[in-house]
């Protein structure tokens, strides 16, 4: 027998977004990230971003993505940052515990919270301009 569906109910059990926990589950897995293209694009926004910039709007045009899946930038940018703080914190603090509390609130509200504020602020403008 073949289920029944109910007319008028929605599932209570909807996935918002089910592309950012497998982003997350990402981070970890070092052999799935492209290390090598992450520094090659690191390089070239430094050097010439229009290198980058056409070479991003290939992969739109072939694939119909703008973003990456893969997070090696992220994570490459927060350990360069990290160790560009520790650097700081060596030459100018004066404890160890301050110096792992600027750590962390460099990479928690300077670069996430700033990410995620800065990210939003492009898509909804986005979202509206393009309909």
């Amino acid at each position: 027998m073949l289920p029944t569906v109910s007319k008028g109910r929605t599932s209570t059990h909807v996935r918002a977004n089910p592309v950012f926990p497998q982003y997350l589950r990402r981070i970890v897995k070092w052999q799935q990230m492209d290390i090598e293209y992450t520094f090659w694009q690191m390089f070239h926004l430094c050097t010439s971003p229009k290198v980058v910039y056409q070479h991003t709007k290939y992969h739109k045009q072939t694939k119909n993505q703008w973003a990456r899946d893969d997070p090696a930038f992220v994570v490459i940018c927060s350990l360069l940052l990290a160790v560009s703080t520790l650097a700081y914190c060596a030459a100018y603090d004066h404890s160890a515990a301050h110096a792992v509390f600027v750590v962390f609130s460099v990479l928690l509200c300077h670069f996430s919270i700033t990410a995620g504020v800065t990210g939003h602020m492009l898509l909804v403008p986005d979202k509206y301009l393009s309909s």
